[in-house]
């Protein structure tokens, strides 16, 4: 069925750009030619190295500060209502609106880029980790204390797997908002990646290699998502996870 409602998709994509100009809508044939040269000349593999690069560190650092910090504000109530009132402020400022000042203080290299895809991935996996670390039962964690478990123990050894559900679909959300802030970002400040090449490609009325770096945006999300939830499964088969 999927592969049917994708050549269904493609079919009405053909039909409809012989209705339209080549410079509004390419047709799948242009565009797939678009994408062997850039792919034979090399710009197409470099820009998908350089924002899987920026996306892979930024999502990590981000989701290794945001689990451990949510893990305790979740359970730890004066830490709550010290750290929240901040993430629930800057969870509605986009990362696009600090994209001017993370190249003030890190430069144009790749120190910004990867700062606005931190922003972006910490405080989806913060809110979803806390989310999950609040709600778990406090029947096991009770016990646990009275068999003379100290509270640390009891964080990483009973909260902490019981909201591994929670963590896992906050780094998955958190990942696919990272796609989104690396386009932006190396739209106005990079000269590689895929979205340099899609921005490079409107200025230079190159739509089909537009759609090009957009199919490659999708098909790289697609993969990291299909990997993510292949190792996910095989690490925490006996919870249940919701994908």
């Amino acid at each position: 069925m999927t592969t049917l409602s994708v050549l269904a998709a493609v079919a009405l994509w053909a039909i409809g750009s012989t209705f339209a100009s080549p410079f509004f809508v390419p047709s799948p044939l242009a565009v797939g030619r678009a994408i062997v040269t850039l792919t034979s000349s090399g710009d197409l593999p470099t820009a998908v190295a350089y924002s899987y690069f920026r996306i892979l560190v930024g999502w990590a650092v981000g989701c290794a500060v945001a689990i451990p910090l949510a893990l305790v504000a979740g359970r730890i109530r004066v830490v709550k209502q010290a750290i929240e009132p901040f993430f629930n402020f800057f969870r509605f400022v986009p990362p696009i609106a600090f994209l001017g000042i993370a190249i003030l203080w890190f430069g144009i290299g790749e120190q910004s880029k990867i700062a606005i895809i931190i922003y972006t991935s910490l405080f989806t996996v913060f809110m979803n980790t806390m989310a999950g670390a609040a709600s778990v039962d406090e029947s096991p964690s009770r016990a646990a204390l009275c068999l003379g478990a100290s509270r640390r123990q009891v964080l990483w050894r009973v909260v902490l797997p019981a909201t591994v559900p929670a963590i896992l679909v906050g780094m998955r959300v958190g990942m696919g908002f990272s796609f989104m802030s690396v386009v932006a970002a190396e739209m106005i400040a990079a000269n590689e990646g895929v979205g340099f090449l899609i921005y490079n490609a409107r200025l230079f009325l190159k739509t089909a290699n537009a759609f090009a770096g957009i199919l490659t945006l999708g098909l790289m999300g697609l993969a990291a998502d299909l990997l993510f939830r292949v190792i996910a499964k095989k690490l925490f088969a006996k919870h249940a996870l919701p994908f």
